[in-house]
């Protein structure tokens, strides 16, 4: 089997992985604040995404292996070896210099990164400007799965590709197609079914505040999402700046948590803390390396648009759990899927020139992961335009990780 098979296979299941792992922590989530009668939002949101301080270890185990290429502290004008400028790595896997020595080599990259104008501190910048939206659309996203089902919460946030391309409309001038104005209709027509059939016609009334919550959090998204294609560029270390996220996290948001839920922090037990810390690895640090190397292995469009299997995928989960599923939960999630698939499609590169004349690139993969190219949950931003699978947590990238 050829090895462009094999790594395109790979990537499937890299991505069926993601799925699978978007929807597992869904349904943790809602087994914490049902099951374990923990209904704390707030507290899992901070734990949870405290855990992307994670990604700062891993981004200096990977410039101790030398397995990625280097960038400096600051932007500089000039460049060299000799220029006495400290260097970091960035997950991303340095262009191979056959024959020459590695000092050259670190040499180039860090020279190379210079050159496109990024840097260890504007991605640090970049995540703290980002984590107090971040931080309101998981806390929102999280609301709402506690008020709804799996499935309702997993269609609705899958529209923020929808806000996305909106927020990418009117702020970074995408152009919109007849294609995409039919996806956007598509998505529009699945919420109506969601929030008025499924809620209010269906009975389910109880689940609309919670499906409420989960809009705002897809909107909130798409405001994050906005924003990193703002503030990065293809060179920038997306482990710094969701390393960055996760400091913030835990210093500037843990005064605010313990203040607002203190009482909820401290009668915290040790199975809850073990589960919040289990999701938050997996969900966060976890799901968005095997993103990554999804999209790396096959397409961004592609994984983007085989993550819409989290949508089946939560119907099962419903159905485990025995949570009722109406005949307008089967309607919301079609049509979500088709607008979702066309826009997803309709933006995918080369289909509509222009793009996005943002005033700068979006940044690029993370990792050992540039090649390929989104809640966010969480999401590489050099597609977040384009591969937002979900409202929040992840990603991107994703967009729907906690």
């Amino acid at each position: 089997m050829a090895r462009r098979t094999v790594l395109w296979l790979t990537g499937v299941a890299c991505i069926c992985l993601v799925a699978v792992i978007w929807t597992l922590a869904t349904v943790l989530k809602q087994v914490v604040f049902s099951d374990l009668h923990y209904d704390e939002p707030l507290v899992l949101t901070w734990v949870c995404n405290g855990c992307y301080v994670l990604q700062l270890p891993l981004f200096l185990a990977g410039r101790a292996l030398g397995l990625v290429k280097s960038i400096p502290w600051r932007r500089r004008q000039h460049h060299g070896p000799e220029g006495g400028e400290d260097l970091l790595n960035c997950w991303e896997s340095p262009s191979p210099s056959h024959g020459a020595p590695s000092e050259a080599r670190g040499a180039d990259a860090g020279a190379s990164a210079a050159e496109a104008g990024t840097s260890v501190a504007e991605a640090v910048i970049a995540g703290l400007a980002i984590a107090p939206v971040w931080f309101a659309s998981q806390w929102t996203y999280s609301a709402g799965v506690a008020r709804t089902s799996v499935t309702s919460s997993t269609v609705i946030s899958t529209t923020s590709v929808v806000w996305t391309l909106l927020a990418s409309w009117m702020f970074l001038g995408e152009k919109l197609t007849p294609v995409k104005l039919l996806g956007i209709a598509a998505c529009m027509a699945g919420n109506v079914a969601t929030l008025w059939g499924n809620d209010i016609e269906s009975g389910q009334r109880d689940h609309f505040s919670g499906d409420v919550l989960c809009l705002v959090a897809a909107m909130l998204y798409a405001t994050y999402t906005t924003m990193l294609m703002v503030l990065t560029t293809e060179d920038t270390c997306i482990n710094l700046v969701f390393g960055a996220v996760g400091v913030a996290m835990l210093v500037f948001a843990s005064p605010v948590v313990l203040l607002l839920r203190g009482d909820a922090v401290r009668t915290m037990s040790s199975e809850i803390f073990g589960l919040l810390i289990f999701n938050g690895v997996f969900d966060n640090v976890l799901s968005q390396y095997a993103w990554a190397k999804g999209v790396q292995w096959t397409s961004p469009t592609s994984a983007t648009v085989g993550l819409s299997l989290t949508i089946p995928l939560s119907m099962v989960a419903d159905v485990v759990r025995r949570k009722p599923l109406t005949v307008w939960s089967f309607v919301a999630a079609a049509l979500v899927v088709l607008g979702f698939v066309l826009v997803t499609l309709s933006s995918s590169p080369g289909r509509d020139g222009d793009g996005v004349k943002a005033r700068r690139p979006a940044a690029a993969m993370p990792a050992d992961q540039a090649d390929g190219g989104s809640l966010s949950e969480p999401l590489s931003p050099s597609d977040a335009r384009r591969c937002i699978p979900r409202a929040t947590r992840r990603p991107l990238p994703s967009p729907h990780s906690e």
